[in-house]
Parts: structure tokens; C-alpha cells; sequence
């Protein structure tokens, strides 16, 4: 292991320094951010996947969407496509991408639903196209600082906390941990049930460092739902776990204890399925009576397996959902969501 820190150190001092200068031009307004006239609240992170950011913007859409008109502008990570699009539900995964696209079906109407590489450019044309948007949720753009964000909500793994990683390819972070002083607010997402108040105040010691306002979540998992049918038989079902997201542990660990877990394969994060993926599920699951073992996965999983589905694939089994939703303490998050209501209704006044 030091033999290969050796090895990476040189490429590690060559990313530190270059995001480092990169955002002291921001600091220096040297390159200066873009302001746009609606609020923008930026949803995101320091280390690469698996932070909850897309439970984070559902919960958003969940509590607003019906007091504000608002878009969600995403990258569109693992898209085929390029530039900018507007998200429709009829849309394939590699099109829009799966989060977007899994946003866009849990909301419909609600919402709009965009990807662009270029946050300025989409952002611009977002307003153009529509000017009645009173909000925009950027997802996943917190080093993405040509924009500027009036909130900047910092999301960090509690068995991963930014505050004890490096910066890539030491660590897992995208950018030195100092960036986190331009949050806002900082979650610790993914926090244990037994999570003790002594050890909450030693994260909240630690975050103090770069923000006063510190909120923790843990994950809450709804009942499973099918969404494909094709074997049931009536009986509690056991599970094929398969998942494509960057840190599939808590689930598994989750669906382990409340179910029948028959077993488990996991693909790297937004990873696109090909025929011979689904060669190898249907091989592991086809080991087990095909009757009694569905397929669970998760929603943005779930949206490039029913497009698979719909392009042809006819699985022997079952396959069913599980949604998965921040779990909250209910002084905190009254908290959250007032300082969210005031920071949107201050922006947009008498508009």
C-alpha cells in the first residue's frame, strides 16, 4: 500500500495543485461565476458517487414542487447523447441519462427536467424556454462553479466523510476538503439507525471547520414494488439483489436483514447493461426455482432495466423496486425546509 501511494503521490500533487489554482481564480473573481435572476440551489458533493444526491433532489421536488415551478438541470452522467436536452418520461437512459430520467418519471408535470454539460448555456435557455421557472436544482454541480449557486448544500457519506479522505487518486475527493466552506449546509448522509449524540458531535466538531449548519440523515426504504411481471406465485418472494450505484452496501446490508436474500451482483456505478450482463443475471437467478426468486433493484437501476424490457428483454422472473428516501429528524428537517422556503421566497420577492 505505501509502495503505491509512491507511485500516485506525483499525480495526486499534480490535481491538487491544478483544482487548487482552479478555484483560487474563482475565489479571486479572476473567472467570475454567472447569476442568474431565480434562485439557484446547487445539490452535491467533494468525493466521487454515492453521496444520496438524487434522494436529496427527490426530497426537494417532493416538498416544493407543488408551491414552486421548478427545473432540475443534471449533467446527465452516462448519457450517450451531448449538450442540452429537455428530460421527457418516454425517454431511454442512455438519451438523458438515469437520474434524470428516473426525476423526471417519479414527478412527471411537476417538474421540468434538463441536461447540460454546459450549466450557463442551460441554464440560459431553460429561462428562455421557460420563464415561468421560479426555481432550478442543479444536481451534481458543486465543482462546477461557473454558475453561482445562492444555496450550496454539501452532501458527505458518514462512513466516508470528506474531512478524513484525500484528493483523487489518493483519496476520493474531486477537490481539496477546504472547498467545503463554500457549503451552505452539510449533510451526513447515510447515518446508522444507533447513531449516538456523541458521536454526532464529534462529526458536528469536525464540520464546524467549514460550515455552521450541520444536518444528518439516515436512509428509509420503502416496501419493495413489482414493477415487472412474469412468474409470481403468490408466496413471499425471495431476492436476487442487483445494483449499478457507487456504494450498494447499505441496501444490501438493508434488504439482508427485512428479506429473503437469495444473492447478490453488483455492476459499477450508472453502468449500462448489455446482453451479456442480463445472460449472467438470468444464469445466477435460473441456479434458484425461477418461481420464487424476483429480481430487486433500485429505482435509477430500475429505469435502464425497463428500457431494456421494453426494447425486448423478457426475463423469466419477477423484478421489483425499492425506493429509498433520506430519513430525517423531524426538528431538522422543519429547519431545513424553512431556511429553503425563506431563501426562495426572499429571491424571487414580488415575482
Amino acid at each position: 500500500m505505501m509502495i503505491l501511494k509512491i507511485v500516485l503521490f506525483p499525480f495526486y500533487l499534480l490535481y491538487y495543485t491544478a483544482v487548487s489554482l482552479r478555484n483560487l481564480l474563482y475565489d479571486r473573481k479572476i473567472i467570475r461565476s454567472v447569476s442568474f435572476d431565480v434562485p439557484v440551489i446547487n445539490v452535491g458533493n467533494l468525493s466521487v458517487g454515492g453521496n444520496g444526491k438524487t434522494p436529496m433532489v427527490e426530497y426537494l421536488m417532493s416538498e416544493f414542487s407543488e408551491k414552486w415551478k421548478i427545473a432540475v438541470l443534471s449533467r446527465g452522467y452516462g448519457r450517450k447523447s451531448k449538450g442540452f436536452r429537455e428530460v421527457l418520461p418516454e425517454d431511454l437512459a442512455i438519451d438523458s441519462g438515469d437520474e434524470p430520467l428516473q426525476i423526471k418519471r417519479a414527478f412527471g408535470e411537476k417538474i421540468k427536467v434538463f441536461v447540460g454539460e454546459d450549466r450557463v448555456e442551460a441554464i440560459t435557455k431553460i429561462l428562455f424556454q421557460y420563464p415561468e421557472i421560479q426555481c432550478i436544482v442543479l444536481d451534481d454541480a458543486y465543482q462546477h462553479r461557473a454558475v453561482k449557486a445562492g444555496l450550496n448544500l454539501l452532501l458527505t457519506d458518514f462512513s466516508k466523510p470528506f474531512f478524513r479522505d484525500y484528493v483523487l487518486p489518493l483519496g476520493r475527493l474531486r477537490e481539496p476538503r477546504k472547498g467545503a466552506k463554500r457549503a451552505d449546509m452539510i449533510f451526513v448522509t447515510k447515518c446508522p439507525n444507533n447513531l449516538t449524540n456523541e458521536l454526532k458531535n464529534s462529526y458536528k466538531n469536525e464540520l464546524k471547520l467549514y460550515s455552521d449548519k450541520a444536518f444528518f440523515t439516515g436512509l428509509k426504504y420503502a416496501q419493495p414494488k413489482k414493477i415487472y411481471h412474469k412468474a409470481s406465485t403468490g408466496s413471499k418472494p425471495s431476492y436476487f439483489l442487483v445494483t449499478a450505484i457507487a456504494n450498494p452496501a447499505p441496501l444490501e446490508q438493508f434488504a439482508r436483514e427485512n428479506y429473503s436474500v437469495s444473492g447478490v451482483l453488483h455492476f459499477r456505478d450508472h453502468h449500462n447493461f448489455t446482453k451479456s450482463d442480463l445472460n449472467q443475471i438470468e444464469a445466477k437467478i435460473a441456479n434458484f426455482a425461477p418461481a420464487s426468486i424476483e429480481m430487486l433493484t433500485t429505482t435509477k437501476d430500475a429505469v435502464r432495466f425497463m428500457d431494456l424490457v421494453n426494447a425486448g428483454w423478457k426475463p423469466s422472473f419477477d423484478i421489483s423496486v425499492i425506493q429509498v428516501v433520506p430519513d430525517w429528524n423531524e426538528n431538522e428537517k422543519l429547519s431545513f425546509n424553512k431556511i429553503i422556503d425563506n431563501y426562495v421566497r426572499t429571491s424571487l420577492g414580488d415575482r
